[in-house]
């Protein structure tokens, strides 16, 4: 009976430590989902940390070589329009010159250095003073001196293309320019200014 007793609370002891080491067991297992839920948790959290990252350092990445592209191709397209413009208004001018050289042949042109020459006796002083024009103006030298009213030469100058005269005085430091070639070219910067043709 004696021997029964103790089988009894063996058995009962044995039932107890296997339930007791069943909670235990239980526990453990419930804690380690658990922490292996929240490390799978944490691990989706940093991956998705990770992705969003990326995915705005390749938005990033992309938006600078969409405003590079855009850049340049604006610089490009700038450049094209300012030499378009360029060669309109080097067309525009030569197309004015040539006017200009065929005005030089008619005689309204003697009338226009008359009254260059008289303009630059008012600046100039009387004696001393040379005048020039192109080459293929020399012919109206006479003409121009009566017109200067004082005592000057007058004398060939290449750098004329167009027409008009320029003098100088060496003794004294003055130029003065009456030139259509002169005339012409400070028109280049109200010609771009009126012309509609600004590249902004």
């Amino acid at each position: 009976m004696m021997a029964s007793v103790n089988n009894e609370k063996i058995n009962k002891f044995n039932l107890a430590i296997n339930h007791y080491a069943q909670e235990q067991r239980e526990k453990i297992e419930k804690e380690i989902a658990e922490y292996k839920r929240r490390e799978l948790e944490e691990a989706e959290r940093e991956v998705l940390n990770e992705a969003y990252r990326m995915i705005q350092k390749e938005m990033a990445t992309m938006r600078d070589g969409i405003t590079r592209e855009r850049a340049h191709r604006e610089m490009a397209a700038r450049k094209e329009l300012l030499e378009k413009r360029g060669k309109i208004t080097e067309t525009v001018f030569q197309k004015a010159a040539e006017r200009l050289r065929s005005f030089t042949e008619t005689e309204k042109y003697a009338a226009l250095l008359q009254k260059f020459a008289r303009n630059l006796s008012g600046i100039l002083p009387d004696t001393g003073t040379v005048l020039c024009l192109r080459p293929d103006d020399l012919k109206y030298g006479e003409l121009l001196k009566k017109a200067f009213g004082g005592e000057c030469t007058v004398q060939a100058d290449r750098e004329i293309s167009i027409g008009g005269v320029r003098a100088y005085h060496t003794g004294r430091g003055i130029m003065a320019d009456e030139t259509l070639d002169t005339m012409l070219e400070a028109q280049r910067g109200w010609f771009e200014e009126t012309s509609g043709m600004a590249v902004v």
